[in-house]
């Protein structure tokens, strides 16, 4: 099974496939990642996005975990998987293509940049894999898929979405787009997006409302929609049961385009529920780690 090169950014040699541990390993084995609360310009510093060079190995090894992460955070939500999920699977975090500070990627729209992502994940897309995104991700993860499904490419194993509601249903943030910046502050404090301890970090903040006020409209083009087209390859949808922002009637709704098989799982905690609680932690990594177990030697 293709593993990508050890080191941050594959050390330089492919910017959208980021290993960011070994199987085991710690976060501190790499000194380039930062944590998710250092200035967002310092988490957006790896080199230029460019298509994945690395070869792809043989079908002999874990399966891929490709991870996209929400609206307004990084590659860096994904740390602790690898060593959560052992050597079930390769976790392998997605850096959004031409990603900046000011959310430039977004300026020529979604299906543009489903269109890259593909073109940059290359190879990857073509070996058995797992692809999971959250909140934004998701959209981008179905978007993608979609994509590959029109195309007859082939698709993820297991198409796996956390915290966003069906696409067919209004995004959950598409009026807060608009908000003057104190206010969209609140609401991402009031539901785990910011820490309360960074407001004061003026310039910290000015880039990250950018960027997720980018992303948000990013979101808001598909907003409520989104045609129903049931993809073959199963569904599973992971919802937080104190998530004030998804329903568990937005996330069921997703079942309208599961054409391969669905299930809404249900979790303890809130909208980022796989690192809020060692509770909301450890239910979700069991549950995903049940999915992956048939499937890592596929």
């Amino acid at each position: 099974m293709f593993r990508p090169p050890d080191g941050l950014c594959n050390r330089g040699r492919s910017p959208v496939a980021q290993p960011l541990e070994r199987p085991g390993g710690q976060l501190g084995e790499y000194p380039g990642i930062r944590p998710i609360e250092q200035p967002l310009a310092r988490l957006l510093a790896d080199p230029p996005a460019h298509p994945a060079v690395a070869e792809p190995g043989p079908d002999d090894g874990p399966i891929t975990l490709l991870g996209l992460h929400p609206a307004g955070g990084s590659t860096a939500f994904f740390a602790g998987w690898q060593r959560a999920l052992g050597e079930r699977a390769t976790v392998v975090p997605v850096r959004l293509p031409g990603r900046d500070a000011t959310g430039g990627h977004c300026r020529a729209g979604l299906p543009s940049l489903v269109a890259a992502l593909e073109r940059d994940l290359g190879p990857l897309l073509d070996r058995p894999h797992l692809l999971y995104g959250h909140s934004m991700g998701a959209l981008l993860a179905h978007r993608l898929t979609l994509r590959r499904a029109a195309q007859g490419r082939r698709l993820p194993e297991r198409l796996l979405l956390g915290a966003y509601p069906a696409p067919h249903l209004p995004h959950p943030l598409h009026r807060e787009v608009g908000l003057a910046d104190a206010e969209l502050v609140r609401r991402l404090v009031d539901f785990g997006a910011l820490p309360e301890s960074l407001r004061a970090d003026t310039r910290w903040l000015a880039d990250r409302i950018a960027l997720v006020r980018a992303e948000i409209g990013l979101c808001g083009e598909v907003s409520g929609r989104s045609e129903r087209r049931p993809l073959p390859c199963p569904i599973e949808v992971f919802s937080g049961i104190d998530d004030p922002l998804v329903t568990a009637a937005g996330a069921a709704a997703w079942a309208e385009h599961a054409g391969g098989g669905f299930h809404l799982h249900r979790l303890p905690g809130g909208h980022f529920f796989p690192r809020e609680s060692p509770e909301s932690k450890d239910a979700f990594f069991r549950c995903l780690t049940g999915l992956i177990a048939p499937l890592a030697t596929v």
